[in-house]
């Protein structure tokens, strides 16, 4: 049939990979995850030991306490 220019209906031209919403949603995603843990990480150093992320809280009450910022 290709000698007559014809071509069978299931055969599609290929085309390159593009940006699709799902890449796109998945793209916005990892950003907003990003973002979280920035805040998750500047909040965590608000009430952290020392001003570390990790460091550990005393048990009693009262030990937790918010640093000042800016005074």
């Amino acid at each position: 049939m290709s000698q007559f220019g014809m071509q069978m209906p299931t055969a599609r031209t290929k085309r390159g990979a593009s940006l699709d919403a799902i890449t796109a949603l998945v793209g916005l995603a990892v950003v907003c995850l990003v973002a979280a843990c920035v805040v998750i990480g500047l909040a965590g150093a608000k009430v952290g030991k020392d001003g570390s992320v990790f460091g550990l809280q005393g048990k009693g009450p009262g030990e937790i306490s918010l640093k000042q910022s800016g005074k």
